[in-house]
């Protein structure tokens, strides 16, 4: 008989939430963010949208498995078609994704007390206050403006990641969708 050998337990889980990574964001803090949120058109325009939330998420293992799985290797299709009609029907397929890729994080009941939001003005620039030290990514869903250029219509998710000190004042922020060449 083989003597018995004692199971080793299952590696953890990265991506499993984990209250104990997040709970030093749930205090009000010192620091502050801001900046502005675009997407970069085609003509190398920015494209903004006034009203656009803005999140603030702690970088955890569970949030970072969802940033990298949804929003960095960007699980919507690319919009896109031969004739206008066409695009219009792909651009309102990937608002869609994209707006299902923000609610699955945003109506985590484990995670909402985390985070901050804040809605950006009609020059896209946008402020957090009273934000605790940490690691952060910033991520704004921009579905495009109703105007006649399609330039204009630009839809993404525009994102930066940051590292906040205790607090530290972070201004001139951009936030985009990683596409052009300033991140």
């Amino acid at each position: 008989m083989a003597p018995a050998q004692a199971a080793a337990p299952p590696p953890p889980n990265p991506s499993a939430f984990n209250e104990k990574e997040l709970f030093a964001y749930k205090a009000k803090g010192h620091g502050s963010a801001a900046g502005q949120v675009f997407l970069r058109a085609v003509s190398g325009k920015a494209v903004t949208q006034a009203g656009a939330s803005i999140v603030l998420i702690p970088i955890s293992s569970y949030t970072r498995a969802w940033f990298d799985k949804q929003v960095r290797e960007s699980a919507c299709p690319s919009k896109g078609g031969p004739s206008s009609t066409e695009a219009a029907t792909a651009q309102s397929s990937v608002v869609e994704c994209l707006r299902t890729v923000m609610d699955q994080l945003l109506t985590d009941k484990r995670l909402l007390p985390y985070l901050r939001v804040t809605r950006a003005n009609p020059t896209g620039h946008f402020w957090f206050t009273k934000v605790p030290a940490g690691r952060y990514y910033v991520v704004s869903l921009l579905e495009g403006s109703g105007g006649a250029h399609q330039d204009e219509r630009a839809v993404g998710i525009a994102w930066l990641t940051l590292e906040l000190d205790a607090d530290e004042k972070a201004t001139n922020l951009v936030v985009t969708d990683c596409k052009s060449s300033l991140c």
